[in-house]
């Protein structure tokens, strides 16, 4: 399901107040620190306290904000800006998660339609794919200069995952049915591993050595080894759309807007320890799957133990005690919430 904000959808106002965490959340061992998510319709990114719930700010973005990533230091959060119909966005919000304020927008110039992206370690670069250009580009951070543009060897690349060394970055290219594995700092041809059909969501592990892969069109994920273009293939999904990896490498979250769940693997196992369904209850027309709260984009706390996921749905960020395989608590976000990231700073 490739899927863009210019999609016409009509902007719903919803009043209703957050629903309160469950004591389970409140404990001195619940998630501590600031969630940011895009609101796709509305233009904007909603700012939250993990702990709480509570919103913090509504702040401005570009048309069409779609993926939030953070820097390793919690201090910055990028936006992509991808635009409308008719309107490609060509650049990035900066955000100061401590003052909850855009502080600038890096123009991409002639570089259109960013979407995923990261940090690299150290947080003086980070990585952006471009759809038109067919390519990521490796920007400085310090002068919002484009360091150098990597071809990605695919068409429709969309979601990037990075490595903790910052030196093995997989792109899923969703029109070829490939992945590419590339290193941001070498200037070199990317390395193409052909998956199946239209792969979008990705997640490297820590390590660098192997990759999770969404394919919508075959309801899979594939674990692909990436030394060896080995791949093991997970079923049992409707549309595998987001996935992320625990920093420790143990711990795998998948969300599939077709059947309402958020799954949990063990990755070395690479077996189930948990599946949440996520209720059906207020559920918008404007729900990308009809019926459906539609969990999209994840991120998880650094230490692994919750994991934070928008329900574009539902206009709302559902936070899991992945430990525990449970929902401990839902925050209102704005119209369509998609992209999602986390800070470990506090509110």
């Amino acid at each position: 399901m490739q899927r863009h904000s210019h999609t016409r959808v009509a902007a719903f106002a919803i009043m209703v107040a957050c629903l309160p965490m469950s004591a389970t959340a409140q404990r001195s061992d619940g998630p501590r620190g600031t969630v940011i998510a895009s609101n796709m319709v509305d233009h904007t990114v909603t700012i939250l306290d993990a702990a709480s719930g509570r919103s913090l700010a509504t702040l401005p973005t570009g048309k069409g904000p779609h993926e939030v990533t953070v820097s390793h230091d919690g201090k910055w959060a990028l936006v992509s800006n991808y635009g409308v119909r008719g309107e490609p966005g060509n650049s990035i919000g900066v955000i100061d998660v401590a003052r909850r304020a855009v502080v600038r927008t890096i123009s991409l110039a002639e570089h259109r339609r960013p979407h995923g992206m990261s940090f690299l370690p150290g947080d003086t670069l980070f990585v952006v794919t471009c759809e038109t250009d067919r390519a990521i580009l490796v920007v400085d951070f310090r002068d919002d200069r484009i360091q150098r543009v990597v071809p990605s060897g695919g068409r429709g690349s969309h979601m990037l995952s990075v490595s903790s060394n910052g030196r093995r970055m997989v792109v899923a290219n969703i029109a070829d049915g490939t992945i590419s594995v590339v290193d941001p700092l070498v200037e070199r041809e990317p390395r193409i591993i052909t998956v199946a059909r239209q792969p979008e969501g990705i997640a490297i592990a820590p390590d660098g050595r192997s990759a999770w892969v969404g394919s919508n069109q075959d309801s899979v994920v594939l674990v692909v080894s990436l030394d060896e273009a080995k791949t093991d293939t997970l079923r049992g999904f409707g549309l595998p759309y987001r996935m992320a990896i625990s920093a420790d490498g143990k711990r795998a979250v998948i969300t599939d807007p077709a059947k309402a769940q958020v799954s949990i693997f063990d990755v070395a196992q690479r077996r189930p320890t948990a599946t949440i369904q996520i209720p059906r209850d207020s559920i918008l027309p404007a729900a990308e799957i009809p019926g459906s709260p539609s969990p999209e984009g994840v991120v998880l706390s650094r230490d692994g133990r919750w994991g934070f996921v928008t329900l574009q749905g539902r206009n709302r960020v559902v936070t899991i005690d992945l430990e525990r395989g449970v929902i401990v608590g839902y925050a209102v976000t704005g119209n369509w919430s998609d992209g999602i990231g986390f800070s470990p700073l506090p509110p």
